[in-house]
């Protein structure tokens, strides 16, 4: 019975060489009796050739949906929340894309290598971040063991797919230490008619030819990435420790059709320190002090692209984001109650500028922006007879601040720097769960929140261009708007969980009612009053102790409250995921691990006012197969998108300048086609 509740709670998928546990957090999570989605990953090898945060959990997770914007740097939609919308953290510590485009979300940032568990909590439940309006996905990465152990792989796949990966780790009861390398390259994918990155662009007949991939660049490698990481964890005397991390990402050349420009650089350094002090009397279990600091420096450009004839006619774009912050957390459990208190603080601060490669001044984009939060945080749970009850509270403080000072050489740019505005908000989060616990295999539970996320640099300040880089100040069409709210969330989620025998079902609804939804359309954004509803249903069943079935799905609806706010007539909120399942056929015999899988979806609801294109629904088969020799080798293989269909999953990114008639016809960039892959990997 145990084994089949804990498989059938979670997904498991490993990426190239080892493999990660995808977490679903559910709202009763909070609660003593912890219910997340996990399963042991030690005795599976269930994988995928996907490097990528974003696709590995569109693949894993039905209510989790990619946006396709290359071969990586795929951006996240949970429940029909994507962007701002979302925290995504590494060890709970944040990194910030610097492209305004979004070429580089805080899920590209990320080293397949280091990854543990990824956890994925759903709803407006969590306080201990900045900005969780619609869900959290936290990556955990991996802590070194005593001794000395390592592992070494590789990986080959179709459109020249090549992967090297090392991690090496050691220590003893004192000092713990993991240091890791991987270096992956790949050439364009073709999709199901087999057309690569470069041809599907030259399809879009609104493409102006300025804007088509050179003839000499129709072939260019897709990206090439290299990843460092390294974790050091120190125990000092008995209740005491340290841990240190580091990540960095270095990544090249990164094609981007669907943009007008292309990623030549995009650099990530992340540093992180926790320090633990555990058991220090009755109202202080463990205190946590945590600082971390990331960059990323991001240059966009067109050297790839037909316009690029000269210096002069070559624009680039080069941005970059920092952000540093510190918490201190101190948690005790007093008459049954489990309590944490937390302080938590942040700077972020983003910049970037356009123009020709040859000019020394550029105009400005992004005026140099710093977001400061201050936030005071508490939790707190108890268990009443077989009722769990968990709430929390987090009021933020938070000022936005442009430097209204920038120079440029554009003609307009003072008017347009002295009108800029300083911004604060102050707002509430809260929220209440319980979960009543029919019998040990029968809950049902219920939550009530409300999450707040305030406007971001782009959306209050950002200043569209023209091809020439110069700014566009005095039109409808200007860019960011200064005089938007925050957005709010007030939720319900309603749940039931049931294991009978074999099979285990869990099925959850929820009910998310926003109030000034910052919402984009015509180049600019607005607040909406708007609902996202829907619910998702997992439903297993242990065949025997070797084969099972795993299946899910997920279904949301986006509505606009008051069609008309903004000029527009369509209901339909922009970027919502359709119907989508996930039906799978596994075997594991601890030796041999054998998957057939199918991921299938419906018609996408578009907003027609907002220029969505349609997109068909889709079907695909996924097969994989891994053998371990018990001698430290293993070998794992794969054919993805078995019938080789083609099919795209996303149909518009609002709100970011595309290819294609400015937007008004946006290329639907399609998935990969057929593809194989093989890795070989060694542990010792």
């Amino acid at each position: 019975m145990k084994r089949l509740t804990l498989l059938s709670l979670a997904a498991v998928a490993a990426l190239a060489t080892e493999p990660v546990t995808i977490q679903k957090i559910t709202i009763e999570a909070e609660a003593p009796k912890t219910d997340a989605k996990s399963v042991s990953s030690d005795d599976m090898v269930k994988f995928s050739r996907q490097s990528d945060l974003g696709e590995m959990l569109s693949q894993t997770l039905p209510e989790i949906t990619h946006v396709r914007n290359s071969a990586i740097g795929n951006d996240i939609i949970l429940r029909g929340f994507r962007k701002d919308n979302l925290n995504i953290t590494i060890d709970d510590a944040k990194v910030c894309g610097a492209c305004p485009n979004r070429m580089d979300p805080p899920s590209m940032h990320i080293s397949s290598g280091q990854i543990q568990t990824v956890e994925v909590q759903e709803g407006p439940f969590d306080v201990t971040q900045f900005g969780s309006l619609g869900g959290k996905i936290n990556v955990v990465t991996k802590d070194p063991e005593k001794g000395v152990h390592g592992e070494v792989s590789t990986t080959l796949g179709s459109f020249d797919y090549r992967k090297l990966s090392t991690t090496i780790e050691g220590g003893n009861d004192a000092v713990q230490a993991l240091v890791g390398f991987s270096r992956e390259t790949s050439g364009q994918y073709k999709d199901g008619d087999s057309q690569t990155l470069a041809e599907q662009t030259d399809t879009l007949t609104t493409t102006g030819s300025t804007q088509r991939y050179a003839t000499a660049y129709k072939d260019m490698d897709a990206y090439d990435r290299n990843n460092y990481w390294a974790k050091i964890v120190g125990n000092i005397g008995d209740n005491q420790k340290l841990t240190l991390n580091y990540f960095g990402d270095r990544a090249d050349d990164i094609m981007f059709p669907r943009y007008p420009m292309d990623a030549l650089v995009d650099d990530t350094d992340m540093f992180k320190a926790k320090y633990q002090l555990f058991n220090l009397g009755s109202f202080s279990e463990e205190i946590k002090i945590e600082g971390y600091h990331s960059k990323v420096t991001h240059l966009m450009g067109t050297d790839y692209r037909a316009s690029a004839t000269s210096p002069a006619t070559t624009m680039w774009a080069p941005a970059e984001a920092t952000i540093k912050g510190a918490k201190i957390e101190n948690s005790f459990t007093l008459a049954g109650i489990h309590t944490t208190f937390g302080l938590d603080a942040s700077k972020r601060n983003w910049i970037a500028t356009k123009g020709p490669e040859t000019n020394s001044t550029r105009n400005y984009m992004l005026p140099d922006v710093d977001t400061e939060n201050l936030a005071f945080y508490a939790t707190a749970s108890k268990t009443i007879s077989n009722i769990d009850i968990s709430g929390g509270f987090r009021y933020d403080d938070t000022t936005i601040n442009p430097n209204k000072s920038l120079q440029d050489n554009a003609s307009n740019s003072a008017t347009y720097f002295s009108s800029l505005s300083d911004k604060n908000y102050n707002n509430i989060s809260a929220n209440l769960m319980l979960k009543y616990n029919i019998s040990s295999m029968t809950n049902l539970f219920i939550g009530a929140g409300q999450s707040i996320r305030v406007p971001d640099a782009k959306e209050l300040y950002v200043v569209n261009t023209n091809a020439a880089g110069t700014l566009i100040t005095n039109s409808a069409t200007s860019g960011g708007n200064q005089n938007l709210n925050e957005s709010i969330n007030r939720e319900i989620d309603l749940g039931f969980e049931n294991t009978t025998g074999n099979f285990h079902l869990k099925t959850t609804l929820f009910y998310s009612d926003l109030k000034d939804y910052i919402y984009a359309y015509d180049s600019t954004w607005a607040n909406i009053d708007a609902k996202i509803y829907g619910g998702d249903i997992s439903a297993d069943y242990l065949l025997n102790n070797e084969w099972r079935i795993e299946s899910g799905v997920a279904y949301q609806k986006g509505v606009k409250k008051n069609p008309g706010q903004i000029g527009d007539t369509d209901k339909d909120l922009a970027e919502i995921p359709p119907f989508k399942g996930r039906l799978a056929l596994v075997m594991d015999d601890s030796v041999n691990y054998l998957m057939a899988e199918v991921i299938a979806a419906d018609n996408q609801t578009i907003d027609s006012d907002n220029n969505e294109k349609e997109i068909a629904g889709y079907g695909i088969l996924n097969l994989k197969y891994g053998y371990d020799f018990r001698n430290g080798f293993s070998l794992m293989t794969g054919i993805n998108n078995f019938f080789n269909r083609t099919y795209a999953v996303n149909n518009s990114y609002i709100g970011n300048q595309l290819i294609g008639f400015n937007g008004t016809d946006p290329l639907v960039l399609n998935e990969p086609g057929r593809n194989f892959y093989a890795t070989v990997s060694y542990k010792f």
